[in-house]
């Protein structure tokens, strides 16, 4: 089609165009210019100068002569008239009534000049990728971005649609793990209301509706990934969120065709609350998940933190694939065999002490005082937790830090009495201890890091760091208290046995 006649809007009487933007006249107002759009300027006038905003009175209906070329036009009419109206006429209104009228334009996303629709799909151009399309082109925005960002569009400075706010909103509490009632909040709507003209804040059942479609489209992605892979490796992750209430969860791990390191969770399952978790019913639940997924065949390990042999070599029979105990549990199963008595204690009144100082307003003000003093770095103290051994070792390190600060304190009776000091003072041949005992716990707690790495782990490390703890690192030296010698053997004897490493 061909369209002539095109004429100047009178909202250029309040405005004057420097390059890419146009200044009001009114206010030095700036606004972006982008596509010979006039509707930022109507509404700035209609919103900040309602007195002298256009009128537009004059402006008749433009005739524009189309030429039309299709076939099916009508058989007695080639020439078709259309009246292209001024943006704030309105034909069924008095001009009274038309005076602010708002003229709606309907932009094309230029994201469509690198996406192609298909049925309920949107496919890139570029690399293939298929995504859902669910009127909305935030996902394909954010495909450009991440996978083809010299190739970004640029749509000047259009502001988002409400249906993209909204979806905005959605990822913003997937990603940062917000609660849903975030949209009720005053503030929050204070700032969207002010950041967002007109805007109707969403409920929470919105957002969790489209939380959930997220999370189906995820699901199907996945789906897709695991059935062009070959071999996929699980873990079973053993945990309990209180004490009567016992999960599995469920995740894997493979390999993509351009060879990059991919994890994923899949499901998570309740176990019951009674001690009748038995081998076959954990097996049900993974074989189930194996099911869902389509990776039935392709499993070729499942890795584990149970530390009860519920999946030994019988439930093996049930499945395709081995089972293997997972390094850091090991490694935390030979810790806790090393631990004698004395350390026990050790560990129990450096914790208590700890206790006292993070609890005790007094004392910790003091503790800080005396840092500064001293010229102490102004760290608090760290408090050890039963379910992780490795924080044994931040708790010995700091107290290590702070020694002689905290000893000040406890000698302080202004601040300490006697009886309380003398319950709390840890005794020299203990700090002694302590000292020559941190470092074998940090070394342990550095293999557990390399081995636990979130990218770039290889089972290839498993073994040299074995052999490395074992013939270097828990080797009994001259200088070793008693304590920490009889520690380093049982580790290693622990080690041997759950590796099953031979004493060369």
């Amino acid at each position: 089609m061909k369209r002539t006649g095109r004429r100047r809007s009178s909202v250029w009487d309040c405005f004057e165009q420097v390059g890419n933007f146009v200044r009001c006249t009114k206010c030095d107002a700036t606004l972006k210019y982008c596509g010979g759009a006039t509707s930022s300027m109507m509404n700035h006038m209609s919103r900040h100068h309602p007195s002298t905003a256009p009128l537009d009175e004059d402006e008749k209906p433009v005739i524009c002569t189309v030429q039309c070329n299709e076939e099916e036009s009508s058989a007695n009419s080639d020439i078709m008239q259309v009246a292209i109206m001024s943006p704030n006429v309105n034909m069924t209104a008095n001009p009274h009534e038309r005076e602010y009228g708002e003229r709606k334009r309907l932009k094309r996303s230029s994201v469509w000049d690198i996406f192609v629709k298909v049925d309920d799909e949107v496919h890139c151009t570029m690399c293939d990728t298929k995504l859902k399309y669910r009127s909305s082109t935030t996902s394909m925005m954010y495909h450009i971005k991440n996978k083809h960002p010299d190739t970004m569009p640029n749509d000047g400075v259009s502001l988002a649609t409400h249906a993209e706010v909204t979806e905005l909103i959605s990822r913003m509490i997937e990603k940062d793990m917000l609660p849903i009632s975030v949209v009720n909040g005053d503030g929050f709507r204070e700032l969207l209301a002010y950041t967002v003209h007109n805007y109707k804040m969403p409920s929470t059942g919105d957002i969790t509706r489209l939380i959930e479609g997220h999370f189906h489209e995820k699901v199907e992605e996945l789906v897709v990934q695991l059935s062009r892979v070959e071999k996929v490796a699980l873990t079973a992750d053993f945990w309990t969120a209180l004490p009567f209430q016992r999960y599995i969860t469920v995740s894997c791990s493979f390999i993509t065709e351009d060879w990059q390191g991919r994890s994923a969770v899949l499901q998570t399952h309740k176990l019951s609350s009674d001690s009748h978790a038995t081998t076959d019913s954990i097996t049900e639940r993974l074989l189930s998940t194996v099911q869902t997924w389509g990776i039935a065949g392709k499993v070729t390990a499942c890795v584990h933190n149970n530390t009860q042999d519920m999946l030994s070599a019988h439930a093996c029979a049930r499945v395709t694939w081995d089972y293997a105990t997972c390094f850091a549990t090991t490694l935390q199963l030979a810790v806790s065999d090393g631990l004698s008595e004395d350390l026990v204690r050790i560990i129990v009144a450096a914790g208590k002490l700890v206790k006292h100082f993070n609890h005790n307003l007094m004392a910790s003000e003091a503790l800080e005082q005396k840092q500064v003093q001293m010229c102490l770095p102004q760290h608090k103290l760290i408090q050890s937790s039963k379910a992780r051994w490795d924080t044994i070792c931040d708790m010995f390190e700091r107290l290590l830090e702070q020694r002689w600060a905290i000893k000040a304190v406890l000698s302080d009776r202004t601040i300490t009495n006697r009886q309380e000091a003398q319950t709390l003072e840890i005794e020299d041949d203990c700090w002694q201890i302590i000292e020559n005992f941190t470092p074998v716990l940090a070394t342990l707690k550095w293999a557990t890091t390399v081995i636990s790495a979130e990218t770039e782990v290889s089972i290839s490390n498993i073994y040299p760091i074995t052999f490395s703890l074992i013939q270097t690192h828990l080797v009994p030296k001259d200088n070793d208290v008693e304590q920490v010698s009889e520690f380093k053997l049982k580790v290693q004897t622990s080690l041997r046995n759950h590796m099953e490493v031979g004493i060369t």
